[in-house]
């Protein structure tokens, strides 16, 4: 019988690696916004983006996670109502809103932050590079694939 392990070991291309990886990563995180958190695990971006771009507004938010802004605008009600968010009107454009997290916004992205890394370490504790230098190589091998799609399409 065929073992998933095996698949992998014996495949000849880079996207059915970065697959795996994602879905693995998305299992272990996933547990730990279940299990940790008050948000769901689909809006686990949305919430580190707004770690990383405080005071960024909702149309600047749902571009960067790929979201429609009726899915931002859904998610950022349910953020509010848990406490992890506050909305203020931006003074440059009356009609849109600066979202910033909240302390208890900033501890949840914090602690998954910290699985992060975890997850990270965990995953190059066994490779002959650091997780600085696989950072790195998978950074120039996706930067060349989003190049790529943009020469080419």
């Amino acid at each position: 019988m065929i073992e998933y392990d095996d698949i992998i070991r014996d495949s000849p291309f880079l996207v059915n690696h970065l697959i795996s990886m994602m879905k693995t990563h998305d299992f272990y995180i996933n547990k730990h916004i279940k299990a940790n958190t008050d948000i769901l695990p689909s809006q686990y971006y949305m919430l580190l983006f707004l770690y990383y771009e405080m005071g960024t507004n909702q149309s600047d938010i749902a571009k960067a996670c790929l979201m429609d802004r009726s899915g931002v605008s859904r998610a950022f009600k349910d953020f509010e109502e848990k406490g992890l968010i506050v909305r203020e009107v931006d003074e440059e454009n009356k009609r849109a809103y600066k979202i910033n997290l909240t302390e208890k916004g900033t501890e949840t992205a914090e602690f998954l932050i910290q699985k992060e890394k975890e997850w990270d370490d965990m995953i190059c504790e066994e490779l002959d590079m650091s997780r600085d230098e696989a950072l790195k190589l998978l950074s120039k091998i996706s930067l060349k694939s989003l190049n790529f799609n943009r020469e080419k399409f």
